[in-house]
């Protein structure tokens, strides 16, 4: 009984999250909620399977292939520890400590192009921040995401300028997918609003401005592209976000360091120039 009712609690998380954060019909259907849908059913599954058979689904496997999974199981969740602990420690900078310009890294948008609660926090972070370094200046990034028909770039200007930001101290990068296009893109960026090289920008002073569940990542990648002299500031996320959010989260970092592991990719920004 305790499994059935734990399935369902995982199916109505994911339509509850679905709910807050509207897409169209393609986006909800690719969403990576699903996962819970899909975790929730299992365990329906054996709940009835236990009430009716008098025993686990997972009982009736061969003995080689319940101890195959139970060690899968076993060294996933191992790997979700140790890159838990990474992700939950990233170094966060002081208020006061200067930065030449502010990165803001989007984090998605619904359909009706409304930002999220966890980007609105994102903003009022990096809001709290330039209204104290008065001469910093802001790169917003974050493009149209797939299957939803608003980029987040736009938006999250918007909302920077309700919270007291100048509109002439805003970039709008509108073009970025994902947090290495967003550090690549915003540094060319900033080149080419400077009439500098991209080298000189990677020296120069860098304040990151992201959820902290995401700043580790974002970290390591910014220094991995060749970024010297950079720190971040964090938001929080809302509660009932934080299960998804961190199981997402250690996802996109094993994902990280397998493509850095396999590819050796991304590699340092070179500039055209050089």
């Amino acid at each position: 009984m305790i499994l059935i009712v734990l399935g369902c609690l995982f199916v109505i998380y994911d339509i509850v999250l679905l709910c807050i954060t509207p897409g169209t019909f393609l986006d909800n259907l690719t969403s990576f909620t699903h996962v819970w849908t899909l975790m929730g059913a299992y365990l329906i599954f054996e709940g009835f399977y236990k009430k009716k058979k008098g025993v686990h689904f997972f009982k009736t496997w061969k003995g080689w292939l319940q101890k195959l999974v139970a060690a899968f199981v076993g060294v996933v969740g191992i790997i979700c520890i140790i890159n838990l602990c990474f992700i939950f420690t990233p170094k966060v900078a002081d208020l006061d400590e200067p930065a030449d310009y502010v990165v803001l890294l989007g984090g998605g948008i619904d359909k009706n192009g409304k930002l999220p609660r966890g980007v609105e926090l994102r903003v009022q972070k990096a809001a709290e921040y330039l209204n104290v370094h008065k001469d910093a200046l802001c790169v917003v990034t974050g493009g149209t995401l797939k299957w939803l028909p608003y980029a987040e770039a736009p938006a999250i200007k918007k909302y920077l300028i309700e919270n007291g930001i100048e509109a002439e101290r805003i970039l709008v990068e509108d073009q970025a997918l994902d947090t290495i296009q967003n550090l690549q893109y915003s540094c060319k960026m900033l080149a080419d609003f400077k009439g500098v090289s991209e080298e000189e920008i990677l020296n120069e002073r860098m304040m990151i401005v992201t959820s902290h569940f995401h700043m580790r990542r974002a970290q390591r990648l910014a220094k991995r592209m060749g970024f010297e002299n950079f720190s971040g500031r964090t938001s929080s996320i809302p509660l009932y976000s934080i299960p998804h959010t961190y199981l997402r989260e250690i996802c996109a970092y094993v994902k990280l360091n397998m493509r850095i592991l396999l590819t050796g990719k991304p590699e340092k920004i070179i500039s055209p120039m050089q």
